[in-house]
């Protein structure tokens, strides 16, 4: 009997540890997030040649904003798509934009609640990308990233071109001193 108490109360309190490890985590995080200032986020931007993200993201989809069907064939072939992402480091760039992109309409929407939706609507868009981006990574490891890249990487540029263009559209509801910095980093084209 003392044995299966003794070992009954060493599990609790290995789970109870795990548990309070993992808030402690979350409030750190969360404390974290909160102290976050906009210029921080801003200087997390890694530099991208946005016109290539929106050629290739244009490519994949017709004016409407629906995927192109046979009838209305995709102009870029592998090689473009490769060449104009910049292979796996442009793919891991865009990764470390769009982490912080979600990072900044959370900033937006702690100043601006009614912005709670188009902040949801970018994290869906990121775990979309995230994905995509998985699969890059995996086809990258048992080397078929060949075959893969322009798939998934012309994917990963329509979230990609998807998210800024909302965060974008937010910000300048906003018209601050975000959407001032957020032209300049990203330019014009990406505004209209």
């Amino acid at each position: 009997m003392n044995v299966t108490l003794f070992i009954s109360l060493g599990s609790s309190a290995v789970v109870f540890v795990a548990l309070l490890l993992i808030a402690l985590r979350y409030v750190r995080k969360h404390r974290k997030a909160r102290e976050t200032t906009w210029e921080a986020l801003m200087k997390r931007i890694v530099p991208i040649d946005e016109k290539a993200i929106e050629r290739v993201a244009l490519d994949a989809v017709d004016g409407s904003g629906e995927p192109k069907t046979e009838e209305h064939s995709r102009e870029l072939g592998r090689k473009d798509i490769w060449k104009l992402l910049g292979g796996m480091d442009g793919i891991n760039r865009i990764d470390n934009n769009a982490r912080v992109i979600v990072e900044m309409a959370a900033y937006l929407e702690r100043w601006h609640p009614e912005a709670a939706d188009t902040a949801e609507e970018l994290r869906l868009e990121a775990r979309r990308l995230e994905w995509h981006v998985g699969r890059l990574r995996a086809a990258e490891t048992n080397q078929s990233l060949d075959s893969h890249f322009h798939s998934y990487g012309q994917r990963a540029a329509l979230s990609y071109y998807t998210m800024l263009k909302s965060v974008l559209a937010l910000a300048q509801q906003n018209r601050g001193a975000f959407f001032a910095d957020l032209q300049r980093t990203f330019g014009p084209p990406l505004m209209n």
